[in-house]
């Protein structure tokens, strides 16, 4: 009688767990979740500014006796954030009008940018030493040569001297997502020759996967953290910049000026925003910092500035607690 021995259960590979098993194995930190609730005030801010302000969401509304700067309203109960004279607005309404334009400025701006050098200086560490390589680190390198923030008013005012009427706020977001790969595509690209000689990378090359599928699939997932680490610098970048083109007209008395005796804020001809009664937090700072700042011991009228400035610097906090609290989350659950 012969008999058959039975060979091992085939071994059976756990499907891996799906995002909510992971929250659940490793919940993120509080960071995080306070960086989401920054964000989503934003928000929520945004889509209620969008709400009150439908119909003139382009420009701010301006009282012309608040315009000189003699007597100007401090904060009150009507005027929580006081009032902004030159443009002759209510700041607190300003600052509330700007937040669905700045929010759309900078999250496209940040996606281009991010986006674009993520997937380049992933594509160039997974190939390294390959002629795709070198000509995404040549052309990277040529332009993280000239500091972005320079490279984008000078290329904006040369598109603005071409073409006019076509040069606003779109291209700009569009040059300066452009302009920012670089920065994310050089740290990248170190991450992901890192990933690329990895041992599960290697098998899945023996198995005859493809470099697409390893690109997306491996490299690019465990490549992130470099891009985690860069968005909230480049968010101080873009209001940088914004907040410069006010001031190339701060000091300079109009010959169009009604009240020759003081200073009506205006925007060169190269500037990305239609007009300087456009609600944006940049422009509102420059204004605030012309208008506010006076002469060694006369008045500081500090909420002029102080409430642009919170604007922008709450966040830039809120982003970099996101992004922070989700590389940490990325790097255990990984």
């Amino acid at each position: 009688m012969t008999g058959s021995i039975a060979g091992p259960e085939p071994f059976e590979i756990p499907p891996p767990p799906t995002v909510r098993e992971q929250f659940g194995r490793h919940p993120p930190r509080a960071e995080m979740w306070v960086g989401v609730g920054v964000l989503v005030a934003y928000v929520a801010a945004a889509l209620s500014a969008i709400a009150v302000f439908w119909g003139h969401l382009t420009r701010l509304t301006v009282n012309p006796v608040w315009i000189p700067p003699f007597n100007v309203p401090g904060m009150s109960w009507a005027h929580p954030f006081g009032v902004l004279p030159g443009i002759g607005t209510d700041l607190f309404g300003a600052v509330w009008q700007a937040t669905p334009w700045d929010l759309s400025i900078v999250l496209y701006i940040l996606a281009i940018g991010a986006t674009l050098g993520f997937l380049l200086g992933a594509i160039a560490g997974l190939h390294e030493g390959r002629s795709l390589d070198s000509a995404v680190m040549f052309v990277g390198d040529s332009l993280g040569a000239i500091p972005a923030f320079f490279l984008i008013i000078v290329l904006f005012a040369g598109f603005k001297a071409l073409a006019p009427g076509a040069a606003g706020i779109p291209l700009f977001i569009v040059l300066f997502g452009l302009i920012l790969w670089p920065t994310y595509a050089r740290t990248v690209r170190g991450a992901a020759r890192t990933v690329a000689a990895e041992p599960f990378v290697e098998s899945a090359r023996a198995s005859g996967a493809k470099d697409s599928r390893i690109l997306f699939h491996h490299v690019m997932p465990n490549s992130l953290a470099p891009v985690l680490a860069q968005l909230p610098l480049d968010v101080a970048v873009i209001f940088f910049v914004l907040s410069v083109y006010p001031w190339f007209n701060c000091w300079v008395f109009p010959e169009t000026n009604p009240y020759a005796q003081y200073l009506v804020p205006a925007l060169p001809a190269f500037s990305p925003l239609p007009s300087v009664s456009f609600p944006e937090w940049g422009n509102l700072l420059a204004v605030g910092v012309c208008e506010g700042v006076t002469f060694v011991g006369g008045p500081n009228y500090w909420w002029m500035y102080t409430f642009p400035l919170l604007a922008i610097v709450l966040l830039g906090i809120g982003i970099g607690l996101f992004c922070d609290g989700l590389e940490k989350w990325l790097r255990v659950t990984q």
